[in-house]
């Protein structure tokens, strides 16, 4: 026999993940490709030094924004604002299994950081050295999803050993 599930739980951990969704589909999906194409493309058009001047910055569509060296159709770089595909997994996942706690939001403001730091690395490489570009690519590629997605499986694992420790009687915390 299966054990009974009470509902309200699950009712309210599927409001949540609802509300959730949505609020990411219809205000911060089009921030984000607002913040691409008229915060990020211009401030790394700010860049202004002798290495800078070949390179084209495209923000159109406004959600990528592509780094283009003169005569190459590929770009050398391209950036999104962080907090997307991985941020909507993180934060569901998180919703499910910590649903009264900020973990999602957390996540989503490390996500921001962590992409302020990308766009810093971009600006070191279209302004000063090509190195930014490497240290930009290990950390679109690894760095971001890596963490994104070990993030919320840790928050939670921390939280579940705090909450083990507090009803332990034996535990040297009580």
């Amino acid at each position: 026999m299966l054990p009974v599930v009470p509902l309200r739980p699950v009712a309210v951990r599927v409001l949540l993940v609802g509300l959730f969704l949505a609020g990411y589909v219809t205000a911060w999906r089009p921030a984000r490709d607002w913040l691409s194409g008229h915060v990020v493309a211009p401030l790394l058009r700010q860049v202004d030094t002798p290495r800078a001047q070949p390179y084209r910055i495209d923000g159109t569509p406004e959600r990528i924004v592509e780094i283009r060296r003169p005569g190459r159709s590929a770009p050398v770089a391209t950036f999104m604002t962080p907090a997307g595909a991985l941020f909507v997994v993180g934060g569901t996942l998180l919703l499910l299994l910590a649903p009264w706690h900020l973990y999602w939001l957390y996540l989503g403001l490390y996500q921001l950081l962590l992409g302020a730091g990308m766009l810093a690395t971009l600006a070191v490489g279209v302004g000063w050295a090509e190195g930014g570009f490497v240290v930009y690519d290990f950390l679109r590629g690894t760095v971001y999803p890596g963490t994104s997605l070990a993030a919320p499986l840790v928050a939670y694992g921390l939280q579940a050993r705090r909450d083990d420790a507090s009803t332990d009687p034996a535990s040297p915390d009580r």
